[in-house]
């Protein structure tokens, strides 16, 4: 279980926070690439959902797997609800920090 949770992790961002950057500086740099605010929040809060709710249910096979289908479809869910050109931000930023899709992970 602790692979499945450090590929999502690398896979989040979804995340854009799991960059190697600081919290601060991923929000700065997508800010400056011409991000919205409200789609730099919305990866913060899918990011620190997953690391507040992920250990609750990480001991429990069918309730990690569950869990990981709807974070999957939720956070796939936000990311093409976002505005198109912060979603090319987005896939820019994650392709420079080397960072998978969570189709990527998931789909495989």
């Amino acid at each position: 279980m602790f692979n499945l949770f450090y590929i999502l992790f690398c896979a989040l961002t979804i995340s854009a926070f799991a960059a190697p950057l600081t919290e601060e500086e991923a929000s700065a740099e997508l800010r400056a690439a011409g991000m919205t605010q409200a789609s730099i929040d919305g990866l913060d809060a899918l990011t620190k959902r997953f690391f507040s709710e992920f250990p609750l249910v990480k001991f429990d096979k069918e309730t990690t797997n569950n869990y990981i289908a709807k974070y999957r479809t939720d956070a796939e869910n936000y990311i093409k609800s976002m505005p198109e050109n912060d979603q090319t931000i987005y896939n820019i930023y994650r392709k420079k920090y080397g960072l998978a899709s969570i189709s990527d992970v998931f789909l495989k």
